[in-house]
């Protein structure tokens, strides 16, 4: 069953965020998306599992167009009032997005894929809605950081959630939108903050080419207005027809 988080798991989250751990965890995935998120300003990004809105007040910041989605009501209330009517965010489910093809230039989700039942079908549907980029990022297993980060501290969003490497979001990324280009980066805060191509990072993310969708419909072809004087060519002998009025 998909994470939705409640009242009290909201309050908890927003004081883990305050602490020493989420200072570092915010710190690592906001450069880490800087990093990878290639960008114009002005551009429309929608962040799909936005919770408090983090990252939406981020993308602000840097001059873009940010839009946000949750499945979460507390979630929604709380990041609007926070970022108020500049912000647009929506109540709905990233397994089925209320958004027409390409409506964003880039989709980003952080820490989202974790929370989902099919992630596929998550990603799918990011890729449907966005015009340019898809961009992932997840806590890494591989990592020591992100497992004392689950089992060993007081409260954590992501505890006894799904888990992700960077060969399994590669391969992820490539079963659903087949052999698109993909770069990738890490973020470790070991001896400090750096982020680079790291496989063992705490954080991992990647960004993936998207191809636009565009609706085509069939070529409608306007019959001749004036009736045909000669008849057609054909094998058999063709009589010509007249219009009776």
């Amino acid at each position: 069953m998909d994470k939705i988080f409640d009242a009290k798991e909201l309050a908890a989250y927003e004081a883990w965020l305050d602490s020493a751990q989420g200072m570092q965890y915010q710190s690592m995935t906001t450069r880490l998306l800087d990093t990878i998120l290639d960008c114009r300003k002005g551009w429309r990004v929608l962040d799909v599992g936005c919770g408090l809105g983090l990252h939406l007040k981020h993308l602000r910041q840097r001059g873009l167009l940010a839009h946000g989605l949750d499945m979460s009501p507390v979630a929604v209330h709380m990041a609007a009032k926070k970022l108020g009517p500049n912000c647009e965010i929506d109540l709905g489910d990233a397994h089925d997005l209320p958004y027409e093809d390409n409506s964003f230039d880039a989709v980003i989700m952080m820490n989202t894929l974790e929370l989902v039942d099919r992630p596929a079908q998550v990603l799918a549907e990011a890729a449907r809605v966005s015009a340019s980029r898809l961009c992932i990022i997840t806590m890494n297993f591989l990592s020591f950081g992100p497992i004392t980060w689950r089992y060993l501290s007081p409260y954590n969003p992501l505890q006894q959630r799904r888990s992700f490497s960077l060969l399994s979001l590669w391969r992820l990324v490539r079963e659903v939108l087949g052999p698109v280009p993909q770069a990738w980066s890490g973020a470790t805060t070991w001896p400090s903050l750096q982020v680079g191509h790291w496989p063992f990072a705490g954080m991992i993310g990647v960004c993936a080419a998207v191809t636009p969708r565009y609706m085509t419909r069939p070529l409608i072809v306007e019959p001749a207005r004036n009736p045909a004087t000669r008849p057609a060519h054909s094998h058999g002998s063709v009589a010509v027809l007249r219009r009776v009025k």
